[in-house]
């Protein structure tokens, strides 16, 4: 069977009116939260989407025009659209998605495993059935964040195994990682430039044309999938070491005295400094695992990324010094974590978004309830619902005869709590604000024994 438009044979010029005819089809092979939306925009430029996913659940709800992506703005109204002009279809058949495509996207999860190693098992599989049904001419796209050398040490050589074709010459092969920030997903679409590199410059231009038809943001073509993905890893990294700079001095600017928030906003007044702040902890499905991809592939080659997995085990501490914080207040008021009940606010990893992936709340959760703590959550995200095995309770529920507040989320409801109306339902006041949302000043004058993160006593 033949792809319908062989686009290996075309030149990129013929690209945009392909997709505004219709003409193209493409097959986004895993449906999250960026495979998603990624699939509606497409669809909406013009593509003729096929998403596929193993999950049952989530193929029939996006058949039925629905989104658990409620925090995506615009999102569960643009699949909604999409599949009710039949642009969009959802299957558990990847193979039949990718023989009917003219493209297909990788946009599965890359976790690390519990010894920090990359876990590429979902984009083996899913490049093992993209090649036993790839069609001549065909053109692969890999969305998912991988480390620099991946899709051309291991994705390239499966699909050339399964499908007996040339990488290069039969069909195309490229790297085009998402740059989203969740809860902005489309608006990032189509506000940041798409990096894109590929394994010949054939497929480079036309896979280049077809993002910048489709999502109408600007391309930055690399001479290799293996420069795309390193761009990728190198942004998020330098968040994440960025973090870890501003945690560390904020641990010593705690002992010394220093309230580090102040210190951060005065040095954010010169040009050249970028003001990072200290927090809980990192969590999310990217930058904690960036790190790992960056390093595993610096094993490989006998350089090893010092200040980078130094970095990640600073910002992996935080949880546990929110917890030492928890305890020094405790001791302020006469009390022990042991036997206190204790109000989580925030599970999410993220403010305003409804994803626990990696969280640093979960850390914290874990090491207060080890401790004898009895800890109560409570996140606007998941009133109702069962998080770490425990019910989601709302704030006057989790609050009400607690001992201590513990704020992992900086949520936008967070931000103005009412802490005198708080503190009269607990039985005794304390605070520590893992997100630095709450005044110290406030805190102290609605009586709270006060923490918080590098903020100095």
């Amino acid at each position: 069977m033949k792809a319908r438009v062989p686009l290996l044979s075309l030149s990129p010029s013929k690209i945009p009116s392909l997709l505004k005819q219709g003409r193209i089809t493409i097959a986004v092979v895993g449906l999250g939260r960026i495979g998603l939306p990624t699939a509606a925009v497409l669809s909406r430029a013009g593509a003729r989407v096929l998403g596929a996913d193993i999950s049952e659940e989530v193929v029939e709800a996006v058949n039925r025009g629905r989104c658990k992506f409620v925090d995506e703005p615009g999102l569960p109204q643009m699949v909604h659209d999409q599949v009710k002009a039949r642009r969009l279809k959802a299957t558990t058949d990847v193979g039949k998605a990718v023989l009917r495509s003219d493209v297909s996207i990788i946009s599965v999860p890359t976790p690390v495993d519990d010894r920090k190693t990359p876990d590429y098992s979902a984009v083996k599989t899913a490049s093992a059935l993209i090649g036993q049904n790839l069609t001549k001419g065909s053109i692969v796209v890999v969305e998912s964040t991988v480390g620099p050398g991946t899709v051309e040490n291991l994705v390239q050589p499966i699909i050339e195994a399964e499908s007996g074709m040339r990488g290069g010459k039969d069909f195309g092969l490229a790297s085009a990682p998402e740059r989203s920030d969740p809860g902005n997903i489309l608006a990032n679409l189509r506000s940041v430039p798409r990096v894109v590199g590929a394994i010949d410059s054939r497929t480079l231009g036309i896979v280049s044309a077809l993002y910048r038809a489709a999502l109408g943001a600007d391309v930055i073509k690399t001479r290799s999938p293996k420069t795309a993905n390193a761009i990728k890893l190198t942004e998020n990294l330098f968040r994440d070491v960025n973090i870890a700079f501003a945690n560390e001095f904020s641990l010593l600017f705690e002992k010394l005295g220093i309230d580090s928030i102040e210190v951060i906003n005065g040095c954010a007044t010169k040009y050249n400094f970028l003001p990072h702040y200290p927090g809980a902890g990192v969590g999310g499905p990217c930058l904690p695992s960036n790190s790992y991809y960056l390093i595993s592939e610096g094993v490989k080659a006998g350089n090893i990324p010092y200040m980078i997995r130094m970095a990640r085990e600073i910002n992996d501490r935080m949880p546990d010094h929110v917890v030492e914080l928890v305890s020094e207040a405790m001791n302020e008021v006469r009390k022990n974590i042991r036997g206190s009940k204790i109000a989580l606010l925030g599970v999410a990893y993220k403010p305003n978004i409804k994803d626990i992936q990696l969280t640093p709340a979960e850390e914290i959760w874990k090491r207060l309830t080890e401790m004898g703590g009895e800890v109560s959550i409570h996140d606007p995200m998941y009133v109702g619902e069962v998080v770490f095995g425990t019910k989601v309770r709302s704030m006057d529920g989790a609050v009400r005869g607690a001992d201590c507040i513990v704020i992992a989320t900086g949520h936008k409801e967070f931000k103005s709590l009412d802490l005198e109306a708080l503190g009269k339902m607990m039985r005794s006041r304390v605070l520590v604000d893992g997100r630095n949302i709450v005044d110290p000043a406030v805190a102290a004058r609605a009586g709270f024994s006060y923490r918080g993160v590098g903020r100095g006593r």
